[in-house]
């Protein structure tokens, strides 16, 4: 009895800081190979394997996951740009009902007026 007590906390203290160790965010790294490189080496080859797929020859996770971090990295930017042109045309459209003839004065168009609002947010 003694023994198996003994073998069980042995047994929780290796597994209890793994299992609180939190994995890698791809914010923290500059670009997805690092973090993909991390991310294997807190879960370990097969795991890692596991979670992003693998080819044939039991070699393609890595290359899965470096293209899944840099697409989500780049739809993030996209989603961010988008954000600023919507806030921006939103300021414009404002702006033009407000005053008309002041906004035909400062710019030809809408998208003019949309163009500087984003270079000035920048």
């Amino acid at each position: 009895m003694k023994r198996v007590f003994i073998a069980s906390l042995l047994v929780a203290a290796i597994a209890a800081p793994a299992a609180w160790a939190a994995d890698p965010t791809p914010a923290d790294f500059k670009n997805a190979a690092k973090y993909c490189k991390a991310v294997r080496e807190s879960k370990g080859v097969e795991a890692f394997g596991v979670a992003y797929g693998m080819n044939a020859n039991k070699m393609n996770a890595f290359g899965k996951c470096v293209s899944k971090a840099a697409n989500a990295k780049a739809d993030a930017r996209e989603d961010a740009e988008d954000a600023a042109e919507a806030k921006a045309a939103a300021a414009c459209k404002k702006q033009k009902s407000e005053d008309a003839a002041k906004f035909s004065q400062t710019y030809k168009n809408l998208g003019q007026c949309v163009k500087a609002h984003k270079r000035g947010a920048d």
